[in-house]
């Protein structure tokens, strides 16, 4: 297991990506003693199953003071303005995303998805699927991002069972349905969100193996479910912010590139709206990814003075974490959050700063209130455990990452990581 100083989380933070319900480990050690989670691979399953709600014996505190944590990362995407509520956005319409922009999202997220075809072929079964029914194909495949971990899986369903959504995953290790090739996996996602919004029946035969049971047993959901935001609680459960995480991944899925094209694209909308906040933001964006970072500051330094916006104080942010300059970026994540306290990525990652400074309790806060957000943010809960035992609440610490594995369901590779060192620490263990 690889161990990296603060300064190498600083760095790394800008390279790693970390998804609203997706989680990668993460850099660091030093005094904070953070380290990359393991893959955990095959093993996670029984990882969590041998972890107990409490320990089982006395803990040796000797051995936990000396241990190197693992966490997870920052979100190191720079997100657009919403330009428009959330809580339209609809889960019928047509595609904003191009195809290769959500292939290059997929693999900039997880360089090696785990799947039955090619990350080209699954994005094109999206498109086709989704486009025929009517579904935005672009908001579906974040969908499946977020159910799947980008195609890293790590709980009760597995990648060969094509199953792209959850379908019959229902917790208590039940994997759910299975289906014969990744097309048909695609075809039975857009179905079953089809018999939540829509009482029209789909153009293909049904092979979501929930479509009449919903018909059946949840009128009240048949066909009622318009927007995505809509999904909460009843797609996933609790799910309060189920459809908000669906469509942030949408908005970063749509960010401009550093392509050359992408540049000069946003130069020109520039030009030719010089007074337009979102084009100087836009062209950030662009200069970002293209790693002209100080160019990317002086757009956001005028969309900023235009007209301040929690995410182009939130992307600064990021810009100046890529120039190590910590200071800096916790004032404008802090400027992010009382402009829209409801964007968890500025609680997530001024909590990891806060981290780096040996502010555990100060990083526990933000990392509760990234929670209220999300109960089922696991890098969260995964924080506030490291911060609980770095002052030394072993317990505390126990039952967070408990939580993690056992209550959110997430096989969460930091969480993994810090369960064995946790167990490890164990004396006098129960037979």
């Amino acid at each position: 297991m690889k161990t990296f100083s603060k300064a190498a989380l600083v760095s790394a933070s800008v390279a790693g990506f970390l998804c609203l319900g997706c989680f990668f480990a993460s850099p660091g050690a030093g005094n904070s003693a953070y380290t990359p989670g393991a893959t955990c691979g095959a093993k996670a399953q029984d990882a969590r199953v041998g972890f107990p709600p409490a320990p089982t014996g006395t803990l040796d505190k000797t051995k936990l003071e000396s241990a190197v944590w693992s966490m997870g990362e920052p979100y190191a995407l720079p997100i657009l303005p919403k330009g428009g509520d959330l809580e339209d956005v609809t889960i019928f319409g047509r595609a904003e995303a191009t195809e290769k922009q959500m292939v290059d999202f997929i693999l900039r997220r997880n360089p090696a998805p785990n799947l039955s075809c090619t990350v080209e072929e699954i994005v094109k079964y999206y498109y086709e699927e989704a486009g025929r029914e009517g579904i935005r194909a672009d908001i579906a495949l974040c969908q499946a991002c977020k159910e799947t971990g980008f195609f890293k899986y790590g709980g009760d369903v597995t990648p060969d069972q094509n199953n792209y959504c959850g379908l019959g995953a229902t917790g208590n290790h039940e994997p759910g349905a299975r289906f014969e090739t990744a097309q048909l996996g695609v075809r039975a996602h857009i179905q079953h969100l089809m018999v939540y919004t829509t009482t029209r029946r789909p153009e293909t035969d049904i092979v979501d193996p929930r479509y009449e049971l919903v018909i059946e047993k949840r009128p009240d959901i048949h066909g009622v479910v318009k927007m995505w935001t809509g999904l909460n609680g009843k797609w996933a459960v609790p799910g309060t912010y189920y459809g908000q995480d669906i469509l942030n991944l949408w908005r970063q899925a749509k960010v401009p590139d550093g392509s050359p094209t992408s540049l000069l694209n946003a130069s020109e909308a520039v030009r030719r709206a010089p007074d337009d906040p979102n084009a100087y933001i836009r062209r950030a964006v662009a200069r970002f990814y293209a790693g002209e970072t100080e160019r990317a500051i002086l757009d956001y330094d005028k969309a900023i003075e235009l007209s301040p916006s929690a995410e182009a104080y939130f992307d600064r942010g990021l810009c100046y974490e890529k120039l190590k300059d910590l200071a800096k970026a916790e004032a404008d994540y802090t400027a992010a959050i009382a402009l829209d306290p409801l964007l968890p990525q500025a609680w997530h990652n001024r909590g990891c700063l806060y981290m780096l400074a040996d502010r555990w309790q100060s990083a526990i806060t933000n990392f509760e209130q990234e929670l209220a957000l999300n109960p089922q943010m696991a890098d969260a809960r995964v924080g506030i455990g490291v911060s609980h035992a770095k002052l030394g609440d072993y317990e505390a610490a126990w039952k967070d990452f408990y939580t993690v594995t056992n209550e959110i369901h997430d096989n969460n590779e930091a969480a993994l990581a810090n369960q064995k060192i946790m167990m490890d620490a164990v004396k006098g263990k129960k037979k």
